[in-house]
């Protein structure tokens, strides 16, 4: 057996740059593979409110980070948040959305937008998270 030597690099920006790269370069050869990405966001009086990230590969959105601050959860900005990124994921040809929660966060929130639940993860303990998709 080969001994494999490894060292742990924090941070690791630029080290992740150099593997991930080569790793994006193999999927673009085997499969057209191209990420896109783009943050939506509302702001009142300069400060962010609300914002969350798309993430555009393969024909699918995945939706990463969305946030709404605190005192302003309840009144719709959430659904219309949610709504202008998958809009935005139709603009570039999404037909698949995707995301995780976990089970403090918004199941229920994405459940009534239309999302399904395809996998659970148990993790961390008395909790879990949600693998959740939906038809664009």
């Amino acid at each position: 057996m080969i001994n494999y030597k490894f060292e742990c690099v924090e941070p690791d920006h630029v080290e992740y740059e150099e593997y991930s790269s080569r790793f994006e370069s193999f999927n673009r050869e085997k499969s057209g593979w191209s990420v896109e990405t783009f943050s939506m966001i509302s702001r009142e009086e300069g400060a962010i409110v609300a914002g969350g990230r798309g993430f555009i590969y393969l024909g699918a959105l995945e939706i990463r980070g969305l946030w709404v601050d605190e005192i302003r959860r309840g009144g719709g900005i959430g659904s219309a948040l949610l709504g202008a990124i998958e809009d935005e994921a139709r603009l570039r040809k999404a037909t698949k959305a995707m995301l995780y929660t976990y089970s403090w966060q918004a199941e229920r929130f994405y459940k009534a937008h239309g999302y399904k639940e395809f996998g659970r993860f148990n993790f961390p303990e008395g909790h879990y998270r949600i693998d959740m998709e939906k038809s664009l």
